[in-house]
């Protein structure tokens, strides 16, 4: 300022002094934010502008100053005079530098990004065509290596990123995310300009979630989170770039929510958004964005929780959005159409017509504002269609449907083929011509409705989305087209495994199957009723115990590939390996938090690696199958590979329990078709029913305090409790006894010559005691129960049982039995009898050549140190406390000394030829009701980590028993094999063995059943 007082007016160093003193007030006004000092700046640029003559070395240098103060200007004021201006000047820069001079890259490049930030301003796809032109030339212009290569790259980049965002063009989000890539690869580690490196990376991370909207790939959506993550960490508090990336993070929670429905999600996406507000000043252009991103996200949340606050909190900070957005702003449709989806989504709620006409007002508003071929038209359009849709509900006037239809039709039209938004409007519009059929009953209507949903159930799109399309399809076409209703149920189970895919941890697969064992039900149902028994059974297996069938596909034995392919079953292993660690890994979430941000990192990195090994295992599979005679490599057994290899020594009893009917099919071996048994005296409800008296009247009240049963009872003193008794009469009445009599059972002539039997219950039938049915008495004569006739087993799915009968063949003569022991756990009740039952068996088997016992008791039995005994012992008993997490059902476990081991721990053991394991604890079969088809306990578990067969318990039982029935059981197996070890084949008898030999000592009231019943037998 000096220097420019003391020099008079013409001199040659006066441009020096003003172009300098300008500049100082723009770097000011980089620290401080204050209007009066980049309008200082510009003053004093101008100056230096017309002070120096034409053709000068330096006016190119004080043109793009003055050109980036207008560009800070214009980005604190929004005023387009400003960005013109800077356009201007950046042009007349360019103009005056020769080519071939090292400065013009650095001019094209600013030219570039002025007409980048007109575009944001104005959307004009003209100005985003000409930066990315300008941006192309100064990256053609910089060496490679040059020190100023990566920032060229990435400003290129995310001018495709905001191209694709006018245009929707999927080519364009692809060259943003491949320069962007080559930005971070191209700086150096410990580059000086960390704040530039850091936008890359976050921009990086807008471009995959730009990706991800178009495509629906989950990886890309992982992708974003990861890279948003990593410029928020690396973003110094109070930097300028902070709320972008805050936002940018929150942003991607929240489409991810989209895809995962995980609350947490949704909750993150919240916290990170808010943030973003909080740290954005009053009239900063970027906030009316952080406040609709945040509106979005009080939207989505409002769709979880129902809360009405939720949905005010949308439309209150939507509204701001629109209110903080000058007219004629390039992203003010986006601002009205969120509010007005909001609005609709209010009115769901709500049923107040007034929210649903905001909606259409704001969605029409969108729609004339956003220009033809924008990438967001076809959402404004959907929605809008949606709304007319809600509307038509509300008054039924046809025009409201016909509009909703008009709009929905457009929406299809405008959105590219591939986009995974595809399926939302083609369900949408599905469901208009629905509406529109049930109103006037033409019969095209339907058609269009059912043309539509198969149409989306084959779009590239979310699964679950897809998924339910498929559903709504299959059962619409069992009403009107009967014909082609096999083929869509089909095509819906075949989506389940998709939805539960193996880029997900265990529990995410296990929240994602919630609700569906319905809509199987009703598929088999369906297949039954029209002689379809291939396809039944076929349906059964294949969208029943999803998880488990994943587990032991990734642990598949791949024998015949080996040998023809050994480096891509090497390559095949190692993945499959990976993404079964991966998904059993256990996820802990915290409430948001920004010091929790580090661990979130490492928790993403985590997520990503496991996405990707799912892609590489999904690609892998598809390689093999395109091989000669490995076309059915790994996929789910047909009709005919499940009636082969079936056990000679029994039938398995599948069951189907819908609301319509109740079904079973007996597998038996030798034989060519699955035997058909309607169940007709039963149904759904009565499944229900007995569940309840089981459950909630029986097994609570025994579990209940004193206090407790005597106020139950008082409240039901005029009201007969049924007992056990009942429940186990009416599964034989109506249940069992109709199956044996279908297959021709007769009683043996002795117990002995009794055959097995595997029950496969479904429903609420998984959590009733089948092995027990029977009527019960001392004058009740022989035939009166089911184990009368067969010697009872469960298994959760078929294919369980054939492979488990090979892995049994051969017998252990060196059995290493496992004893584990904990009589007194810390911080639970004592167990009275488990030292007595230990005792025992060690008595027995120190008895026995071939046997040899290891027993973990008391500080002994710690969680790893049974997990590494059981690696080399074949046999496992424990004696201790069980327990069924209703919460998380793969919580559930047995209590050791220092802990519970839960079952996510145990599945994760790969063991080898091992026998059986006797859980001689509470609960260890009794699953969770929320699951029912995942058979998500103890005893499956431990199927699944390897044993032949697995001794459970349906619910608590009796300490004093205990000893009785592990004495009985191991005493009936020694005396089969003859001292030559254990053989878990005859499990199942010496179950059955122990049962009775207690039976003798108890009577036939509830408390003898409460004793003995809950014991069962799984596998082989």
């Amino acid at each position: 300022q000096k220097a420019v007082e003391c020099t008079p007016s013409g001199h040659a160093d006066l441009p020096l002094w003003l172009g300098s003193l300008g500049i100082s007030y723009s770097h000011h006004f980089e620290h401080t934010g204050k209007v009066e000092d980049i309008e200082q700046a510009i003053f004093h640029l101008q100056k230096a502008v017309e002070c120096t003559p034409s053709g000068h070395a330096d006016l190119p240098i004080w043109l793009n100053n003055l050109a980036k103060s207008y560009l800070h200007h214009f980005e604190h004021t929004g005023k387009v005079k400003d960005i013109e201006q800077a356009i201007f000047h950046h042009h007349k820069a360019v103009e005056c530098t020769p080519s071939g001079q090292a400065d013009l890259p650095i001019h094209l490049h600013k030219l570039g990004n002025s007409y980048l930030h007109c575009f944001e301003h104005t959307g004009k796809v003209e100005d985003i065509e000409r930066a990315i032109f300008h941006h192309q030339k100064a990256v053609e212009l910089t060496p490679a290596g040059h020190a100023d290569l990566p920032r060229r790259l990435g400003i290129l980049g995310f001018s495709y990123s905001c191209c694709f965002e006018h245009t929707g063009k999927v080519e364009d989000i692809e060259q943003a995310i491949f320069h962007l890539q080559k930005a971070i690869e191209c700086t150096p580690s410990g580059h000086a300009d960390l704040p530039r490196w850091l936008s890359w990376l976050g921009d990086l991370g807008t471009a995959y979630l730009r990706h991800f909207e178009h495509t629906g790939k989950v990886e890309d959506i992982e992708q974003a989170i990861f890279h948003h993550q990593k410029a928020v960490e690396l973003t110094p508090s109070g930097h300028a770039d902070l709320p972008s990336w805050l936002g940018s993070l929150g942003t991607s929670y929240s489409h991810r929510f989209r895809y995962t429905g995980k609350v947490d999600d949704i909750e993150q996406a919240i916290f990170h958004q808010q943030k973003a507000v909080e740290c954005t000043p009053s009239g900063h252009a970027d906030l009316p964005g952080w406040l609709g991103s945040l509106g979005n996200s009080y939207s989505r949340y409002f769709a979880h929780t129902g809360k009405v606050e939720d949905i005010e909190k949308a439309i209150f900070h939507q509204q701001k959005a629109v209110e903080c957005t000058p007219a004629g702003h390039a992203h003010l449709p986006r601002w009205l159409g969120n509010l007005g989806t909001s609005y609709s989504s209010c009115f769901e709620h709500t049923g107040k017509v007034e929210d649903i006409e905001q909606a259409i007002f704001h969605l029409q508003k969108a729609v004339k504002f956003t220009p033809a071929g924008n990438a967001h038209l076809p959402i404004w359009l959907g929605n809008l269609g949606t709304s007319y849709s809600y509307h038509f509900e509300h008054t039924g006037k046809v025009e409201d449907i016909e509009k909703a239809i008009f709009h929905l039709q457009k929406a299809v039209e405008c959105t590219p083929s591939g986009h995974a938004y595809l399926p939302h409007w083609l369900i949408n519009l599905a469901k208009s011509y629905l509406h529109r059929f049930k109103h006037t009953g033409k019969q095209e209507d339907v058609k269009s409705t059912i043309e539509l949903y198969r149409r989306a159930t084959v779009a590239n799109g979310i699964p679950s989305r897809c998924l339910t399309a498929a559903k709504d399809v299959a059962i619409l076409s069992s009403i009107h087209d009967r014909l082609y209703c096999l083929n869509d149920f089909s095509v819906a189970i075949s989506l389940l495994s998709e939805v539960a895919g193996l880029e997900q941890t265990i529990p995410q697969r296990h929240a994602h199957l919630h609700g569906q064992s319905k809509f199987v039900a009703l598929a088999v149902a369906t297949a039954l009723n029209l002689g379809r028994t291939d396809l039944a059974l076929e349906w059964l297996e294949n969208g029943r115990c999803l998880v488990w069938n994943q587990l032991n596909q990734l642990r598949a034995p791949i024998e015949n590939l080996k040998i023809h392919h050994q480096s891509m079953a090497h390559e095949f292993i190692q993945v499959a390996s990976a993404l079964e660690s991966y998904g059993t890994r256990s996820v802990l979430t915290l409430p948001p938090s920004m010091d929790i941000l580090p661990k979130n990192i490492l928790e993403q990195k985590e997520t990503c690696n496991h996405t990707q090994q799912a892609i590489k295992y999904k690609e892998l599979l598809e390689t093999i199958r395109k091989l000669p005679d490995f076309h059915n490599f790994l996929k789910p057994p047909k009709y005919t590979n499940l009636l082969n290899d079936l056990p000679q020594d029994g039938p398995i009893v599948i069951f189907n329990i819908h609301d319509t009917q109740c079904d079973a099919l007996a597998l038996i071996a030798g034989a060519e078709e699955a035997v058909h048994i309607p169940l007709r005296k039963f149904s759904l409800a009565d499944a229900e029913n007995l569940q309840k008296i089981l459950q909630v009247d029986i097994l609570k009240q025994r579990e209940a305090s004193d206090e407790e049963r005597l106020n139950a009872h008082r409240k039901k003193s005029n009201t007969v409790l049924p007992d056990m008794s009942c429940v186990l009469q009416e599964l034989w009445l109506k249940v069992v006894k109709p199956i044996l009599e279908a297959l021709a059972y007769a009683l043996p002539s002795t117990p002995s010559n009794r055959c097995r039997i595997w029950w496969c219950p479904t429903g609420p039938l998984a959590f009733l005691p089948l092995h027990a049915a029977g009527i019960y008495g001392s004058d009740c004569p022989p035939g009166s129960c089911v184990s009368d006739f067969v010697v009872s087993s469960y298994t959760p799915t078929v294919r369980l049982i054939n492979d488990k009968c090979a892995a049994s063949a051969t017998l252990s003569k060196d059995t290493k039995l496992l004893v584990v022991s904990q009589p007194n756990t810390p911080g639970l009740r004592p167990i009275y009898f488990t030292t007595e039952e230990t005792n025992k068996l060690q008595t027995i088997m120190n008895e026995t050549p071939h046997v040899d016992t290891l027993l973990l008791k008391d500080s002994d039995a710690t969680i790893d140190r049974v997990k590494t005994e059981m690696q080399s012992h074949n046999w496992i008993h424990f004696s201790c406390h069980g327990i069924q997490d209703r919460k998380n059902p793969l919580n559930s476990g047995v209590h050791l000394h220092n802990g519970r081991l839960e079952l996510l721990e145990i599945i994760k053991q790969k063991l080898q030829n091992h026998k059986l394991a006797f859980l001689s604890a509470c609960q260890t079969s009794k699953g969770d009701s929320k699951l029912s088809e995942e058979a998500v306990h103890l005893a499956a578990g431990m199927l699944a980590a390897g044993y032949c067969g697995v001794i459970g318990t349906m619910w608590s039982i009796s300490d004093f028993h205990g000893p009785q029935f592990a004495q009985a059981f191991y005493e009936y197996l020694l005396n089969k094999t003859k001292s030559e070890g254990l053989n878990s084949n005859h499990a199942a008898y010496a179950l059955d063995y122990a049962t009775s030999k207690v039976r003798k000592t108890l009577g036939h009231d509830d408390r003898a059943f409460l004793i003995w019943v809950p014991y069962v037998h799984f596998g082989y």
